[in-house]
């Protein structure tokens, strides 16, 4: 009855810590600080954006849900954006063009997150507070973010880039069909994993939180 028990309470403990971390996976920051940018929540100088980022496999290296996405806010900034919508997608791509459709390389983006009003405040790494278990990722090709806004505050919320050269690609406009490409990255922290939460049936699950 005891080696009952203390299995039920390992199971027990294992499935609560599942409902707030993700039951398997990777936690990994892409890019070095190379200077503050306030793409893509420019807002003091445009009302809409589309933007684009990539980031390579080689600093990514793990296969499975895209389950979170943070910028790193280089101050304290605060603002609020309309209409945003987030999309990730694979791509072949190892260096962005002006064409955004272009970039997705025949892949369809998948759309991780649509809120009517999203604001961005504090200081260090926020969480765009993407759906979890939506895009997975296939840790063969290239990542490619998207996020656009339409209305804002009229504020810009900087966060840090990186030296990552031709990885970010942007205009003042929703709807672009094209932008500028620019010869830096995004510093990014993606959690990575093989599901947000425990699926009640599946003890393998459970066991994989003690790998």
């Amino acid at each position: 009855m005891k080696k009952v028990m203390t299995l039920t309470t390992t199971v027990v403990a294992a499935a609560a810590l599942a409902g707030t971390a993700y039951a398997s996976g990777k936690v990994v920051v892409v890019g070095a600080r190379a200077a503050a940018n306030v793409a893509p929540w420019r807002g003091a100088s445009g009302n809409a954006m589309r933007f684009q980022c990539l980031w390579f496999q080689r600093d990514i290296n793990y296969a499975g849900y895209v389950n979170a996405v943070e910028f790193e806010k280089s101050n304290s900034a605060s603002g609020r954006f309309l209409g945003v919508l987030v999309l990730l997608c694979h791509t072949k791509k190892v260096a962005l063009e002006a064409t955004f459709n272009n970039n997705y390389t025949g892949y369809t983006p998948v759309e991780v997150l649509h809120m009517r009003s999203f604001g961005l405040n504090g200081t260090g790494w926020y969480d765009l507070r993407i759906n979890p278990d939506t895009f997975k990722y296939n840790n063969s090709d290239n990542l490619l973010m998207e996020i656009r806004w339409s209305g804002d505050e009229g504020h810009d919320v900087p966060c840090w880039r990186s030296s990552q050269p031709y990885s970010r690609c942007y205009a003042y406009d929703y709807n672009a069909s094209q932008g500028t490409v620019y010869n830096n990255g995004q510093r990014v922290r993606l959690t990575i994993g093989t599901m947000a939460g425990l699926e009640p049936t599946s003890l393998g699950r459970v066991r994989a939180l003690f790998r």
